[in-house]
This record gives C-alpha cells, sequence and structure tokens, in this order.
C-alpha cells in the first residue's frame, strides 16, 4: 500500500514537472524602443490574444505569467507593426525581458505638375513639421508618419496643396500651375488698355478689351514688364497678389494748330516738346494743322512756331490731346545797333517806344559788321578773336526786358563780313592777287565764303545764339564782297557764278538743317537790287532769290531810296519816290518767291535829302499796299522819330 502510495505521488510529479516544462510558465516584461535612435516608443501598444495594453512613458511593459509560448503584436503610430515570439527563460518559471524595436514607417512623396504631369523637382514638401526639397524625380521620404498627418507641398508659379496621408506607403501630391491678373489701366482716365503687352521672362501675355491678362506660373518677385502703344513702358515686382494693378502713362500728344482769328488750320508750324530747356522732340504741322508728338515724358513744354503767327509755350501735364491757337502776327520793328547795349538807358527807352506805339519787334546786333559780339560765345574762334564786348549788357536781361513788354526779339548776325576772326585766322580771309587781305570800302575784311570752317564757325555761333532764346535769327552779308578791288580778290577756289550760288544755296540749307531744331524761324537780308536783277545774275555776289528763299521764313529787301540810283525802276531820282521804291519793289519779290517779303526801310536822311515823318510814314504805307508781311525800319545809330508809328490805342490790330 505505501509502495502504491509512493509511486503515485512519483507519477504526479512527474506529471506536474512535464507539464510546468511543456507549457513553460514566465514572468514577462520589456521595452519598446524606436529601431534607429534607440529611443522608447512611449506611445506603443502590446496585443496579446484579445488584450491590449499600454506601454509606460519609458516604453516598458509588463505581461505578467505567460504559459507555453505566445505571440505579441506591437503598434505605434508613425511605425510599422512588428509581431514578436516572447522568449523563454532559463528556466521555466524565471523572469523573461522582452526588447521590441519599431521600425518607423517610410512614406514616399511624389510631387508633380497638374497639367503636364511633370515632377517638380525643387518643390517644399512638408509632413508634421519635417521640410523636404523634392530631388530630381520629383520625390521626399518621410519616416514616422502618423495617421491623418498633413502632407503639403508647394513651388513657386504653382498652387500650393495639402493631402492627408492616406496610409500608403506612397502618395502623389498634384500642383496646379498659379493663376493671377494683370490689369493695365490708363494712368489720366482710369480706362482698360486693351492690347497692352506684359513680358515675364520670355513669355509675352496680351490684355483684353478689359485691360487683363491671364498669367500662368506667376513667380513672386518676379519681373513684369508692360508696354502699350502710346503709353510709356512700366516695370513691376510681382508680390503674389491674385490681381496686378498696373497704370500706364500715355506718352503721345496730338491736337490742331489754328489761326486764333480766323480759325484755320496752320500748316508748317513747328510742334517742339521741351524738357528743362532740352528738345525731346519735334514735328511739324500737316496742311490740316494736326501734329502728334510721342515718346513724351510727363511734364513737358509744348513750344509752337509758326510764321505769321507769334510763338506760343505752353506748359502740359496729365493730358494727350492739346489745341492750340495761335495769335495772327506781322512784325513791325526797329534796329538797335550793338554799341547801345553799352546803354542800358537808351535800350530801355527804345523799348519804351515798341511798347507804347504800333511796334512789336526790335533787330539788334549780336554780331555786327565789324565781327563784334554781344554776348561771350563759347566758341574756340571767337575766344581767339576777342569779338566780345564785355560792355554790352547781359543779353538774357535785354531779352528779359523784351518779354516783359511782350516784344518779339530778332537777332541780327552778320556773317561773311568779319574783320575780327580774319585778324585771329588770317588763312580765313579773302585775300588778292599779291597776297595780301582784301579789304573793303569801308575797311573791313572778309571771311572766305567758300572755307567749311568759316561755314562751321557760323553754324556754331548762329545755334548758339538761338539757344539765347530768340525768336528770330536774322542774317545780313549772306553774299560775298561787293565793293573794292573785288576784281582782284582771290579765294579757295574759283569764283564764278556757278560755285558763288552753289556755295550761298548749301549753306542756307545748312543753317535751315542745324536750326530747325531750335524753334526759332529765319530770315535773311539782301541787296534792295536784287528783285530787279535777272532771277539768274548774282550781281558777283552770289546772292540771288532762288538760292536764299527756299531756307528763309522771311526774306528782307533792303530798300532804302538812299541805296537806289538814278535810273534804276526808271525813275530818276529814286530817294525822291519813297512809295513808288518800295511798293514796286515789294510786289517784285514776291513774284519771285513763296518767301515771305519783309521789307527794310529807310529811317535817315541823305545827301542833303530830309526824311521826315511823312517820308517815314510813306514807306510803311508802300509796305502794307503791297501786302508785305510786316517792316522793319534802320537807322544805324538807333534813333527814331517816334510820329512815325501809330500810338499804340489807334495801332492796326
Amino acid at each position: 500500500m505505501r509502495r502504491a502510495l509512493l509511486l503515485a505521488l512519483l507519477l504526479t510529479a512527474v506529471v506536474s514537472v512535464g507539464a510546468m516544462w511543456i507549457g513553460y510558465p514566465r514572468m514577462v516584461s520589456g521595452v519598446v524602443r524606436d529601431e534607429l535612435t534607440g529611443q522608447a516608443v512611449s506611445t506603443a501598444t502590446i496585443t496579446l490574444g484579445g488584450t491590449t495594453l499600454g506601454v509606460g512613458p519609458e516604453g516598458q511593459f509588463a505581461l505578467g505569467w505567460l504559459w507555453q509560448d505566445r505571440w505579441v503584436a506591437v503598434q505605434a503610430d508613425g511605425y510599422t507593426e512588428a509581431r514578436t515570439e516572447v522568449p523563454r527563460g532559463p528556466l521555466p518559471g524565471a523572469s523573461v525581458l522582452v526588447s521590441v524595436e519599431l521600425v518607423p514607417n517610410r512614406v514616399r512623396c511624389v510631387v508633380r505638375d497638374g497639367e503636364a504631369g511633370a515632377a517638380l523637382v525643387g518643390a517644399a514638401v512638408a509632413c508634421n513639421g519635417e521640410q523636404c526639397t523634392a530631388d530630381e524625380e520629383g520625390t521626399c521620404t518621410f519616416r514616422r508618419v502618423h495617421a491623418g498627418a498633413v502632407l503639403s507641398a508647394s513651388m513657386p508659379g504653382f498652387e500650393p496643396v495639402e493631402s492627408h496621408w492616406e496610409g500608403r506607403d506612397s502618395q502623389e501630391l498634384t500642383l496646379q500651375p498659379s493663376k493671377a491678373k494683370v490689369l493695365v489701366m490708363d494712368e489720366y482716365t482710369g480706362q482698360p488698355v486693351s492690347g497692352a503687352t506684359v513680358a515675364i521672362g520670355g513669355a509675352e501675355h496680351v490684355t483684353d478689351k478689359t485691360g487683363t491678362a491671364t498669367v500662368r506660373r506667376l513667380v513672386a518677385g518676379a519681373t513684369l514688364e508692360v508696354s502699350a502703344a502710346g503709353y510709356a513702358a512700366t516695370v513691376a515686382s510681382y508680390g503674389a497678389e491674385p490681381v496686378v494693378h498696373l497704370a500706364l502713362r500715355p506718352n503721345t500728344l496730338s491736337g490742331t494748330v489754328r489761326d486764333s482769328r480766323t480759325g484755320a488750320p496752320v500748316g508748317g508750324a513747328l510742334v517742339r516738346a521741351l524738357n528743362s530747356g532740352q528738345i525731346i522732340t519735334m514735328t511739324q504741322t500737316s496742311e490740316d494743322g494736326r501734329y502728334v508728338l510721342a515718346d513724351l515724358p510727363m511734364a513737358i513744354t509744348v513750344a509752337v512756331t509758326a510764321v505769321d503767327h507769334e510763338p506760343i509755350a505752353l506748359a502740359v501735364e496729365r493730358t494727350t490731346v492739346l489745341d492750340v491757337a495761335l495769335q495772327p502776327f506781322e512784325v513791325r520793328g526797329i534796329y538797335i545797333p550793338l554799341g547801345l547795349l553799352t546803354i542800358e538807358e537808351r535800350i530801355a527807352e527804345l523799348l519804351k517806344l515798341v511798347d507804347e506805339t504800333e511796334l512789336n519787334a526790335v533787330v539788334v546786333d549780336v554780331k555786327n559788321d565789324r565781327g563784334w559780339l554781344a554776348f561771350p560765345s563759347a566758341l574756340p574762334e571767337t575766344k581767339r578773336s576777342g569779338a566780345y564786348q564785355p560792355d554790352c549788357m547781359d543779353i538774357h536781361h535785354f531779352l528779359a526786358m523784351c518779354r516783359e513788354k511782350g516784344i518779339y526779339t530778332i537777332a541780327r548776325i552778320v556773317l561773311f563780313k568779319d574783320p575780327m576772326v580774319v585778324a585771329a585766322y588770317p588763312e580765313w580771309a579773302v585775300h588778292k592777287t599779291d597776297g595780301q587781305i582784301y579789304v573793303d570800302t569801308e575797311g573791313s575784311t572778309w571771311c572766305d565764303p567758300f572755307l567749311s570752317e568759316v561755314q562751321d564757325y557760323l553754324i556754331g555761333l548762329s545755334k548758339e545764339v538761338a539757344a539765347l532764346g530768340f525768336d528770330e535769327l536774322q542774317f545780313d552779308y549772306i553774299r560775298f564782297p561787293s565793293d573794292g578791288s573785288v576784281k582782284h580778290a582771290v579765294y579757295s577756289q574759283e569764283s564764278t557764278v556757278e560755285s558763288r550760288t552753289r556755295t550761298i544755296r548749301e549753306f542756307c540749307a545748312r543753317l535751315r538743317s542745324e536750326l530747325s531744331p531750335m524753334g526759332v524761324l529765319l530770315s535773311a537780308d539782301l541787296f534792295g537790287l536784287t528783285p530787279w536783277v535777272e532771277p539768274e545774275q548774282d550781281m558777283g555776289i552770289g546772292q540771288r532769290v532762288i538760292d536764299i528763299a527756299p531756307s528763309m521764313d522771311y526774306l528782307s529787301p533792303m530798300l532804302y531810296p538812299a541805296t537806289f540810283t538814278k535810273g534804276n525802276l526808271g525813275l530818276d531820282e529814286p530817294l525822291l519816290h519813297p512809295y513808288e521804291v518800295v511798293y514796286r519793289s515789294c510786289v517784285e519779290l514776291a513774284k519771285r518767291t513763296n518767301t515771305r517779303v519783309r521789307p527794310w526801310l529807310q529811317h535817315y536822311s541823305w545827301k542833303g535829302m530830309e526824311y521826315g515823318v511823312k517820308e517815314m510814314r510813306m514807306q510803311k504805307q508802300a509796305a502794307e499796299d503791297a501786302e508785305a508781311f510786316g517792316w522793319m525800319f534802320w537807322n544805324a545809330g538807333g534813333r527814331y522819330l517816334a510820329d512815325t508809328f501809330d500810338k499804340q490805342e489807334t495801332a492796326a490790330p
């Protein structure tokens, strides 16, 4: 019996030990860590059978006693699930420590152009605060992506996009090209500008009838260059706004120039745009008086000059249309010699005479027949010659005095007769056959009109005078010498009718070409006999109407009866017939040219013949009856009889 009991106990022990060995009980605990960093994963959960346990803040967990072989599942947001078998200890009942390493998940984001489908290299991609730049395949890879994480992508020229992670290993983000509107308006009117070109890089876009252009893939900071016909181009930087508002400033000005009295269009008027006194552009009006100036800055002065009209200057800003009315004007003037510019009181007296009578203009020497200058020229030739007379009043002050009274100013420039320059440049002089310098009967010397150096000097000087602000330049001695031993005169080339007239003709054309941009009118003084010789003859001085007139606005024959000799005009004594000399000569000259005739009249007595108010008025009446375009009186000393001229209140309009 005892034996049987022992055997039973032994069998029970064997069975129990076997059961324990087979079930292998053990006390299980462990920790969950990140495979890459080794850091604890405190968000992990352990699933054993149907039971799920969380881990501690250090990633630790305790499963208690486990029997037999068991598998646990370990999960954490942002990691790939891990399944691990709980190991056995060295002996049943021993404690077991389990170390679980979770592998961070890997999500590949692919960024593409929503239109072209191409990978967007360099796109900025973000996930959970982590930033990435798309590689050459347009991809970025993120680890530890949590469920519901937001993936975002952006790139200049595209609309940014956000998308929740869908739980897949790869997810595509599609960017649509951005769209921005460029609205172009007229700066002055606020109206849309259709047909404007919006250039960005190499691409161009054109605004529609609403002034709008839609631009795709526009990058913040991009440069927009906007242009349109009739407007100044502008440049702007794009600031990522949905609508870019740009204003184009009109840069054209157009209008019509008319006669204020008749309303008739004034064709051939010179219209100049000035900025700070500098010419920007210019044009001439068409036959119907129309003009157009283009490529203008914002603020300009428009200066208009036309024959038979007062010049006008108008400040222009923020407008595209300017119609101009010109006051009809005919010169009624007197001559002021250079010497009087040294006596300001006498100048004031003469300007007072002009202001109080029908007179409206003065002709003043700026370069006289002695070669003296009334202003300090900057030309090297004049500095070398010392031609400037410093005792003369400041020419700008003189002009200001005239403008204050509304007096039209004409600068008289003696051309080829120039003793001062000849003294400084004897090689420019007209010589004689014996090699000496030619001297005329007044003791004056002359420059050789054939020489280009002489012509260049005179044109340069004329441009300086025009820049001073005179309304008109009047050229005297625009010819070859006429008296003294002219048959012995020697020039730089053979002097013939053809060579003389060609030289004067071409020189006059150069004067017109060089001075036209400066807005001054041009006139030329002629010998009084010029209208009465055969048109092809030059009287040995190269002066013919057909050569000079085309380049001038006015011709001023010197119709002094004292210069006509017995038999001229079929008169025994022309000095006794002032009306007939002036009238017939003006009519005859007008037959030869379309250029306006405005004569010089005699205001001095001669050889015992007293010329008083009666004779002066007869000449004036003759010019008006001949429909000349004004008149001018000459007195070498600048002395005039006031009663020659109508008082202002009774002067003809």
